[in-house]
């Protein structure tokens, strides 16, 4: 009896062990940092017009490219000496050094107006943009060299052979986005 009676003392024991280990609280605590840095807002403004300069009507395309410069797809466009102004767009952009950021310029054809009651018009394509005297691009990501860059924009304008003659004035966006 003596034998039964331990071996039921131990097994009420590890049962009571048991029991005691399961209702123990086994929680602990630890702390970590959060941590976040405010970067400062990227922004674009125009510092320079796109200006294509004189053009003789007749049929063709005149082409400013973003690193200054005309091309004209026929000679009967070109003025002679009375170009005019001529020059790509320039922008200024802003933001954290050494970030990347997306470029976006029209997809669409962008249309110039004169100022007659019915308008007259001629469209603008195929925008390009380089990089200017600071920062770079590539394709149509720039990246911000101590937080500044300049962009030149330049596009295609397509004249009419009978484009009736006058100051003909378009707009259109330019956007950029953090990467």
């Amino acid at each position: 009896m003596n034998t039964k009676m331990n071996k039921l003392a131990v097994a009420m024991g590890a049962l009571v062990m048991a029991g005691g280990a399961m209702a123990q609280s086994t929680a602990t605590e630890s702390t970590a940092v959060t941590n976040a840095k405010v970067i400062k807002p990227i922004t674009i403004a125009k510092n320079l017009s796109l200006e294509f300069g004189n053009v003789v009507a007749g049929s063709g395309t005149v082409i400013i490219a973003p690193a200054g410069g005309r091309t004209d797809s026929s000679a009967a466009l070109t003025p002679g000496g009375q170009k005019g102004t001529v020059r790509a767009a320039t922008f200024d952009v802003t933001g954290e050094a050494a970030s990347t950021y997306s470029i976006t310029l029209p997809a669409t054809a962008v249309t110039l107006r004169d100022s007659a009651t019915t308008p007259n018009t001629m469209t603008a394509t195929a925008f390009t943009v380089a990089a200017g005297t600071t920062g770079s691009v590539t394709g149509m990501v720039g990246t911000l060299a101590a937080g500044a860059a300049v962009l030149n924009v330049g596009a295609t304008l397509n004249v009419a052979a009978l484009q009736t003659p006058g100051a003909y004035t378009g707009t259109y966006s330019v956007t950029v986005a953090y990467n």
